[in-house]
């Protein structure tokens, strides 16, 4: 554990840096999970990857409050401090940036942003989309716990542009987050990641479809 810090009051941010000879070769999207052996608990947890690929040292996680993750647990009641050796399985997962040139149009929902994040800063990386765009929904109060940062990128980038909206029903979020689409900038010859709770997801890979979107143009990720 390199370090833990509070993005917002039910949100951590887990900052994990391997040895170097034991570099986590990853692709933007993927998941991993971690583990804490001590004091004769074998805690397990699977997160999605926060951080970009090209710094295959330092690996970033949101992690949420979860009163049923004993993982997350530990680490909200204190119990994972700096030092604290973490061991990491994987990566694992298939959502992630397919080739191609097409505009990238990205949603998340909640701390579903991990994933999310680490597509965009890739695909910024990659400089290849002629556009990126990002919806992301909040169903509580903090939600948009790295708000700052999506601004920045909107306001230094051309190229990229972000829609933060906040509903406490999933389902009628994904719906408030698919008219923000067709309203600002919807067109079917993007890539779409989804990444959030399976409502969010199946209900935002339903308008997509309806709306004349190819399958195969449609990537999702249920966190």
């Amino acid at each position: 554990v390199r370090a833990i810090s509070e993005l917002a009051p039910d949100t951590r941010l887990l900052h994990l840096q391997t040895p170097r000879s034991h570099r986590l070769r990853f692709l933007a999207g993927q998941s991993v999970t971690l583990g804490l052996a001590t004091g004769g608990d074998d805690l397990h947890a699977t997160h999605a990857l926060a951080s970009c690929p090209c710094d295959d040292r330092n690996l970033q996680f949101f992690i949420p409050r979860d009163e049923t993750d004993a993982f997350a647990q530990r680490l909200f009641g204190g119990g994972l401090k700096g030092g604290d050796a973490v061991t990491v399985w994987g990566p694992t997962g298939d959502f992630v940036l397919a080739e191609g040139s097409r505009p990238l149009v990205f949603a998340a929902c909640d701390t579903a942003f991990a994933p999310i994040k680490s597509l965009i800063e890739h695909a910024l990386a990659l400089d290849a989309a002629p556009s990126l765009s990002l919806f992301w929904l909040a169903t509580r109060p903090d939600g948009h716990f790295m708000a700052n940062q999506c601004r920045a990128w909107s306001e230094a980038l051309d190229t990229f542009e972000v829609a933060l909206s906040t509903h406490a029903d999933v389902t009628q979020g994904a719906q408030q987050v698919a008219r923000a689409m067709r309203a600002d900038l919807f067109d079917i010859e993007c890539d779409f990641y989804l990444a959030g709770p399976r409502d969010f997801v199946a209900t935002l890979d339903t308008e997509l479809r309806a709306a004349g979107v190819p399958a195969p143009q449609i990537f999702s990720e249920v966190l």
